[in-house]
């Protein structure tokens, strides 16, 4: 006899797609190398008073009785809907089973057209393959993506390392992103093998062409690990849990303690890099003077100046005083332009009714790398517009964002040019330039220089990628300990680094370097190793040496004005405090030679 017993899990199933009763919540994927959001991926909430509460139990059910694909179409509408309601930047990742997966190319088409009534690119959406479910037949796999990218959306594997997820899926699939498993993120920072693993991925990734997420991150101590394997992107309670309002950037704790890694540090300073004649620093110049309007002008008007010209794409509209109070944008302008009866309500009205009121404006000395920032934020569609560049509140000029992109461009390969490749701090050339200026304009600063001991035996032993993970150590460290608006740090090469520090509490910032790289390196050695306090290698007479753990000491000088006359002087001075400090046995350590050198005597 056929049981016939109520499935509550079934009706309630019906009702919740009957009635679309699940929310979609969000939570922020972090580029921590750039200290801001790299997108969002979506999640489904079904009522919480609800036994499908669970996110488990809810996809399982739908696939149980054969609703699987109903369901997740559903959601992903939903979730597109909610991500351009909410006016979130970046990415929006869309979590879908191999059941909706393997037809894709069916539904393709109907998913263009949803974004595109959206107004979302295909670009920004990344389809990402949870591996609850198995995928036996892999052509039809293959086809779908295809499909899926045909279309300009991407791909991510998620959960790698778990369920029915492999290394061979991932060769198969060749996706655009790979997600690590929380299994392997989690404690991260007191296992080696996690570590091993984690690198091992990265290492793989960047062979195949893929970004790497870590998913699953709880803890700081476990982003420092994964900052220095090599991962630039984030996701984990750390920054944010999943929300169904969430913050469109990130809190300004985390951007500012994300801003200290190199590649921001690097960006930073490439002002102080020497630059070419005529090199663009600031908004005065990138604006051009250009056609403008006063609210007296009519619709009629600035219709007829953006028909004569096609190249015109935005005109500033100015008050009295000569100040912006809006822009008129050709595209909104034009499509207003040729709506029914609007020319013959607003012809004589004045063209405010058809400005923005939101212009984007720049005071003339705005330098690029916060103009830059401004115009990330921005609606694609406003890109086109460009910007207004005021002096002391009145209009200047307009600018392009074209000439805007490029400027950046070129200040970000001139200051790569004389960047560390490892590190991306800034090298040779950059430092003397900094040390010179500071010198001729008799400013008091401390300069040291940094040094790993003990480096050589310990890439003999762990390898030199492992080595390049310690001076990426070191380049961390140092940079976390300086006060980006008055220190300076640079990689003189190898192990080598450079402080210049104008911060008052300069020497307890080096004995803060000191304590934090002892504790940071203890996670590079095996537990053997560090029991013993470092390991035994064949010196070149074949007989055996033991080796302490590394560690890294510093020399240093207080420049005072008029004690050195250039930075090779300085430099030469900084040799003796450097070679005492490498002398003395323990932990890391700095030296500080307090002797005064006039720059006559040093001249002589």
């Amino acid at each position: 006899m056929r049981d016939t017993a109520p499935d509550p899990l079934a009706d309630a199933l019906h009702r919740l797609i009957a009635q679309r009763s699940f929310d979609i919540h969000f939570q922020p994927l972090v580029a921590i190398d750039r200290a801001e959001i790299y997108g969002f991926e979506a999640l489904t909430r079904a009522p919480a008073d609800g036994p499908l509460h669970s996110p488990l139990v809810l996809f399982d059910t739908a696939a149980r009785l054969g609703r699987l694909v109903e369901l997740e179409h559903l959601i992903v509408q939903r979730a597109m809907q909610r991500f351009k309601a909410l006016g979130l930047p970046g990415l929006l990742f869309l979590n879908v089973t191999a059941d909706t997966l393997m037809g894709a190319r069916e539904h393709a088409g109907r998913l263009t057209a949803q974004l595109a009534e959206l107004g979302l690119p295909t670009s920004r959406v990344v389809i990402e393959l949870t591996e609850t479910r198995p995928i036996d037949d892999l052509a039809q796999l293959d086809d779908a993506l295809q499909a899926l990218r045909e279309r300009g959306l991407r791909i991510a594997l998620d959960d790698l390392g778990e369920g029915f997820a492999s290394l061979r899926r991932w060769m198969e699939m060749r996706p655009d992103f790979v997600k690590i498993d929380r299994h392997f993120i989690d404690g991260i920072a007191q296992e080696p093998l996690k570590q091993q693993f984690v690198r091992s991925i990265v290492e793989m990734a960047a062979t195949s062409g893929c970004e790497v997420v870590a998913e699953g991150l709880e803890q700081e101590p476990d982003l420092d690990v994964l900052r220095r394997l090599g991962l630039t992107i984030c996701q984990g309670y750390l920054f944010a849990r999943p929300s169904a309002t969430p913050r469109a950037s990130l809190s300004a704790q985390w951007s500012g303690r994300l801003a200290g890694n190199a590649q921001s540090r690097l960006l930073q300073n490439d002002l102080a890099l020497p630059l070419a004649q005529g090199a663009i620093t600031s908004a005065a110049q990138l604006a051009r003077r250009g056609l403008t309007v006063t609210a007296a002008a009519n619709c009629r008007t600035v219709v007829d100046l953006f028909h004569a010209d096609e190249q015109l794409l935005a005109i500033p509209v100015l008050d009295d005083q000569q100040r912006p109070i809006g822009v008129l944008r050709s595209l909104h302008v034009l499509k207003r332009g040729t709506e029914r009866y609007f020319m013959d309500i607003f012809d004589k009205r004045s063209c405010v009714e058809l400005m923005d009121a939101h212009p984007l404006v720049f005071d003339v000395g705005t330098p690029l790398r916060a103009m830059s920032d401004a115009m990330a934020s921005l609606d694609e569609r406003l890109l086109i517009d460009g910007f207004i560049v005021t002096r002391d509140g009145a209009y200047f000029g307009s600018g392009r964002s074209s000439d805007l992109l490029k400027a950046v461009s070129d200040l970000q390969v001139h200051a790569a040019r004389y960047a560390n490749p490892l590190t991306l701090l800034p090298g040779n050339v950059p430092i003397d330039h900094h040390l010179d200026r500071l010198i001729a304009a008799g400013e008091t600063f401390a300069a040291v220089v940094w040094d790993i001991d003990h480096f050589k035996p310990f890439n003999d032993v762990y390898g030199y990628r492992v080595g390049d993970d310690i001076i990426r150590l070191a380049a961390r460290v140092l940079t976390q300990a300086a006060d980006p608006q008055l220190d300076f740090v640079g990689h003189i090469g190898g192990d080598d680094f450079v402080m210049v520090l104008g911060s008052a509490d300069w020497e307890e910032r080096l004995a803060r370097i000191c304590a934090a790289f002892d504790a940071g390196v203890r996670s590079f050695f095996s537990a053997e190793h560090l029991a013993a306090g470092g390991y035994i290698t064949l010196n070149r007479q074949n007989q055996p040496s033991f080796h302490p753990l590394p560690t890294i000491s510093a020399g240093a000088v207080q420049h005072l004005p008029g004690q050195f006359d250039s930075a090779r002087a300085l430099s030469a001075a900084l040799a003796e405090p450097k070679r005492v400090a490498k002398g003395r046995a323990g932990g890391s350590r700095f030296f500080v030679d307090r002797r005064q050198r006039p720059a006559a005597l040093l001249a002589a």
